[in-house]
């Protein structure tokens, strides 16, 4: 859940900076829409096949005042079905929805440099069976915060700058429990009672970008406000848990003839200084200690690449690969021990389509995905690590 949110952070840094790019022009107000709806069919290796849905829409405004003053809004609404997803991550049967807001202010400083205040609001919800309500999910997350960019632009003629940025954010938690903290009795029951998991974010990037390359470094540190570090002794000490992500990304969108390629390829170093008790089953009186159970590394890069045929149709392909490794969780054996050895977890796709464009705006890909998943961590009682499977489905995005 924590890489998620952490996901969502960047992303949402990103797509502000470029619907920034797409929207300025000489007009008093400039609407941006992009939207995104894909269902899709999930044969999985073992259990019953499902099927699932996804929905991002972004719905914003750009404002122009003066010729140095703008103001842009944008929300965001996104939806995410049942779907295969990356070990330690969440369950296939999963869903979240989300509402996000934000609004920021732009002042050209001089013709090459631009100040950008801003603030936002997100709303989050998760649901993990198809009977509980929205309302109850208790990873349900609220977040408001503000952030200030500075863009620096190097050269116009092929779009590139550099963009320094620096976010907080003030996440809370409200239906978050603590199993342990239960076990512990009525002495913990105002965690119980929520804000055990409520934190504060600060995150600070640099993003270059020029002739359709972009890049960058992120370093983002959660400090959570109630969460102690849990103790080889089965019980929370008097430290708080601190997490920090330092992630390096690059990745380009270029033309080569009638190839149109989009690689992205990711580095994150995740560091918690938090441990991790393994109760066998309840009441457990020698559960046994994970020392910075959740530090790991991962390297990720995804390959689309669409071979257009003519002007409306396109035969698209894609690889990605993700691997992480922690630094020090071992990996668990069938009957839920402790082994010697470092899990490592591994996922790979290879994807298929084909591409239509219905005009100028809008478009539809169908498609066909094989994931191979595969793990050292051999206890699979609560979600799956080492599986295949298949999903077919189809696209439509409309964006201007």
């Amino acid at each position: 859940m924590k890489k998620i949110i952490l996901s969502a952070f960047i992303a949402a840094g990103m797509a502000g900076r470029l619907c920034a790019a797409v929207a300025e022009d000489s007009k008093i107000f400039t609407p941006f829409f992009d939207m995104t709806l894909s269902e899709a069919a999930f044969l999985p290796s073992e259990g019953n096949i499902f099927s699932g849905g996804n929905i991002n829409t972004q719905v914003g405004l750009l404002s122009k005042i003066t010729q140095k003053d703008q103001i842009f809004g944008l929300y965001n609404f996104n939806y995410s079905g049942p779907g295969f997803t990356p070990q330690d991550s969440r369950q296939f049967t999963d869903r979240n929805m989300s509402h996000g807001f934000n609004i920021e202010y732009r002042r050209s400083i001089t013709d090459r440099i631009r100040v950008r205040p801003g603030i936002s609001l997100n709303k989050e919800f998760r649901r993990s069976g198809a009977n509980e309500a929205w309302k109850n999910g208790l990873y349900n997350m609220n977040s408001s915060g503000g952030q200030l960019a500075v863009d620096y632009t190097f050269d116009e003629e092929k779009n590139g700058y550099v963009t320094l940025q620096y976010l907080g954010r003030v996440i809370k938690f409200p239906n978050y429990t603590d199993l342990l903290s239960e076990f512990q009795g009525s002495g913990s029951q105002g965690n119980i009672d929520g804000g055990l998991n409520d934190q504060t974010l600060g995150q600070v990037s640099l993003r270059p970008a020029w002739n359709k390359f972009f890049g960058g470094i992120t370093y983002t540190s959660q400090n959570y406000k109630n969460q102690k570090v849990v103790l080889n002794t089965g019980v929370y000490g008097n430290t708080k848990q601190k997490d920090t992500d330092t992630m390096l990304d690059f990745g380009f969108h270029h033309s080569l003839w009638i190839l149109e390629l989009y690689p992205v390829v990711s580095y994150t170093m995740h560091s918690s200084n938090q441990n991790f008790m393994l109760y066998k089953f309840l009441g457990d009186t020698a559960p046994q200690f994970g020392e910075k159970y959740y530090d790991f590394k991962e390297m990720a890069f995804s390959v689309p690449l669409d071979l257009n045929i003519t002007s409306k149709w396109a035969i698209g392909g894609a690889v990605s690969f993700t691997r992480r490794a922690y630094d020090k969780r071992t990996a668990r054996d069938t009957t839920n021990n402790f082994t010697t050895t470092k899990q490592v977890n591994t996922m790979t796709t290879l994807t298929g389509s084909i591409r239509k464009r219905i005009n100028e705006v809008a478009m539809v890909r169908l498609f066909g995905s094989l994931i191979v998943a595969g793990s050292n961590n051999k206890f699979e009682q609560y979600m799956p690590y080492s599986y295949t499977g298949n999903s077919f489905g189809i696209a439509y995005q409309l964006s201007y």
